[in-house]
């Protein structure tokens, strides 16, 4: 099947496009360092580590939220 050049250099472009988005995207994420595991506050099950945030004052589920929230 033949392509014409100007469809080929399209797709080319394309391609680097994305690669750069990418690249760009992966980067501004922010690395996480691993200073221990994150828990619930309430139950004590161990959060996801993809979140970005971290620390004190998370909790797990909107029933652990809830649990929480009646104890103030």
């Amino acid at each position: 099947m033949h392509r014409s050049w100007l469809r080929t250099k399209l797709v080319e472009t394309g391609a680097k496009m994305t690669d750069k988005v990418t690249e760009r995207a992966k980067a501004l994420v922010p690395v996480q360092l691993e200073t221990g595991t994150d828990s619930c506050m309430v139950c004590g099950r161990s959060m996801r580590r993809h979140h970005l945030v971290r620390g004190e004052g998370r909790v797990c589920s909107p029933a652990c939220a809830r649990k929480w929230a009646e104890g103030l």
